[in-house]
């Protein structure tokens, strides 16, 4: 059993998840953009919710298993937040700093899953 809470992914998404909750909240978006930031906010949620629920699974396949659905959660983050940043519903600032914290987050989840598993991070 890992201890999540200890863990900078976690704490870093759950951080990521938190301001990007309080913007969608905070900008009132247009009907037609609620649905990006839906998405937005739960892939967000996501990566933290997964590496807690794999940390309290069965040993370390069933850890790095859901590490490799948080990665994938990162990068669809990564990937609507490009989006937004493109539509012009974020400024360029912005969407280059949440951005570069998907990434980061999917960086750090590759190298936790490579140490549970014992393989090279992707």
């Amino acid at each position: 059993m890992h201890h999540y809470q200890q863990l900078d992914v976690w704490r870093r998404g759950l951080t990521l998840a938190a301001e990007l909750h309080r913007h969608a909240r905070s900008a009132r978006p247009s009907w037609s953009d609620r649905s990006l930031w839906d998405q937005i906010t739960r892939a967000a949620t996501s990566v933290p919710a997964n590496v807690a629920e794999g940390a309290l699974r069965g040993g370390d396949r069933e850890f790095a298993r859901f590490l490799s659905i948080a990665m994938a959660s990162a990068a669809e983050l990564h990937s609507l937040l490009m989006l937004a940043g493109e539509s012009e519903l974020l400024s360029p600032d912005t969407a280059a700093r949440w951005c570069d914290e998907a990434v980061a987050l999917r960086k750090m989840t590759a190298a936790l899953r490579a140490r549970a598993t014992g393989a090279r991070p992707r």
